[in-house]
């Protein structure tokens, strides 16, 4: 009994040896690198690297087009907050120019000018002024135009007749003189030779913007017949002005007959 015990015990423990040694022994196999030195391969900011770009072929998109930026504009500063001296604001504390309305159809009548030794046709419904001695003057009433159109014939005996170059300076004068009438800017034009009253006359025109914003043109024109200087200013609002070039001096000119 006790020779069966030992043999099963013997044979137990021989199939364990047997089993181990069938086992095969795992090993961990380490890196000959050194951790600290592996480098990891680079990345574009935001890993946004497209490899297309280093192909021959490839386009670069089409990036939609974006609106521009509009600067935001400052704050107005508003005088009372702006210590003792105002701050004028362009263009906010300028006055707005009114507009101007169009000219359109003209009727005509005529304009004895007895003072002056002149007679013409101009605007019907004008107001004129003849209360000067040598002065006769013919004014749009229209109460929408913030500048009125003027009309204005003067006469003057002089010594002698003129010559062109006297006309010259007579015209030079008067440019001169409305000038220095209150213009913020202004620009004349060179004179030039024109005729009037059938005789050789100067004129030459200028336009400007005067110290309250409104912006006009005018005509001066001087001819001296037998001895009498005779003169002539229109003035008009600048957006008009060719519409009362065209229909109030180019009619004048046509009518303008001396009274004898």
């Amino acid at each position: 009994m006790k020779k069966r015990l030992m043999l099963a015990l013997m044979l137990i423990l021989c199939a364990v040896l047997l089993a181990s040694c069938g086992e095969t022994k795992r090993y961990d196999v380490l890196s000959t690198n050194d951790g600290g030195n592996q480098q990891n391969p680079a990345l574009t900011e935001a890993d946004t690297y497209d490899p297309r770009v280093e192909e021959d072929s490839w386009t670069a998109p089409v990036l939609p087009t974006q609106a521009p930026v509009t600067p935001t504009p400052a704050p107005t500063v508003r005088s009372e907050y702006a210590g003792a001296t105002p701050v004028v604001i362009d263009p906010i504390d300028k006055p707005t120019p009114t507009a101007v309305p169009a000219l359109g159809t003209i009727t005509y009548t005529a304009y004895d000018a007895i003072k002056v030794g002149l007679s013409f046709e101009g605007p019907a419904g004008w107001l004129k002024d003849d209360t000067a001695a040598d002065t006769f003057i013919i004014q749009n009433p229209n109460a929408r135009i913030d500048y009125p159109a003027t009309l204005t014939l003067r006469s003057e005996t002089v010594s002698r007749d003129y010559t062109s170059s006297d006309l010259k300076s007579v015209i030079n004068s008067m440019l001169s003189a409305i000038g220095n009438a209150g213009f913020e800017d202004y620009e004349p034009s060179q004179t030039a030779n024109r005729d009037l009253l059938g005789k050789s006359g100067v004129y030459a025109n200028y336009s400007g913007t005067l110290e309250d914003s409104r912006e006009v043109s005018g005509r001066v024109h001087a001819v001296c017949v037998d001895r009498v200087l005779y003169t002539i200013h229109l003035t008009a609002p600048k957006a008009q002005w060719n519409d009362y070039k065209d229909k109030v001096y180019d009619h004048l000119r046509d009518t303008l007959t001396i009274i004898k």
